[in-house]
């Protein structure tokens, strides 16, 4: 006896059936809320729910492109500006404002893993301890951006005595150099689905501002 499987996947291999024998449908009839409905019926409601979904996708896509845009062109801004300051301490210092101002961050820290001779005086600047925490060594190790809620005991060393007031957070491995973090009041500001490729070439333009007035530091020396 054939079961339903086996009509399912005969008909599957033999597309045309329906249309070579309409005389089946007379016999076919699927219920639904509305009462019954043809095999076409259903396939075209089928055919519009699946339009409907791909138009919302599009959408949604084509925000996120839009938004990915007008962070570009925010952030090529902000590395002409701040890469011509003649000192360390000012880039570092017009960077955290302008990301305050224009990329709504309540909070910013840079955490080096080691000393950077121009910038021991920044209070935004920190240096990572030797023994990192686990989970920041992997997240160092692997080079990927972490951004949403963290806990506690993250804000904490990323962020100093007042963590409380952080919604939600972005940190950003920097090679060679060490991290950016990004604080914002509002839990939805950073989430694990956003695109993270502006805030990489941010840490892209941190280190190679670093590793060039280190370099000079030390001809000077």
């Amino acid at each position: 006896m054939t079961d339903a499987k086996e009509v399912a996947a005969w008909l599957k291999s033999h597309p045309d059936f329906l249309v070579e024998n309409p005389e089946v449908l007379d016999e076919l009839n699927l219920v639904h809320q509305a009462g019954t409905a043809s095999l076409i019926e259903r396939q075209v409601e089928r055919l519009r729910s699946e339009n409907r979904r791909l138009n919302a996708r599009l959408k949604t896509l084509a925000g996120i492109a839009g938004e990915n845009e007008r962070l570009m062109q925010r952030l090529h801004q902000l590395t002409l500006e701040v890469m011509t300051t003649d000192s360390t301490p000012a880039f570092i210092e017009q960077l955290f404002e302008k990301l305050a101002r224009d990329f709504k961050a309540d909070r910013v820290c840079l955490h080096l893993i080691k000393p950077h001779p121009d910038l021991e005086d920044c209070n935004s600047v920190a240096v990572l301890p030797e023994q990192q925490p686990e989970w920041l060594e992997k997240l160092l190790e692997r080079g990927e951006t972490l951004c949403g809620r963290l806990t506690t005991g993250k804000l904490e060393l990323l962020f100093g005595e007042q963590p409380g007031t952080i919604g939600s957070a972005a940190l950003v491995p920097i090679p060679g150099t060490g991290a950016l973090a990004i604080g914002a009041h509002s839990v939805e500001r950073f989430h694990p689905g956003m695109g993270t490729l502006f805030l990489e070439l941010l840490g892209t333009t941190i280190r190679y501002r670093l590793e060039r007035s280190g370099a000079a530091y030390r001809k000077r020396a």
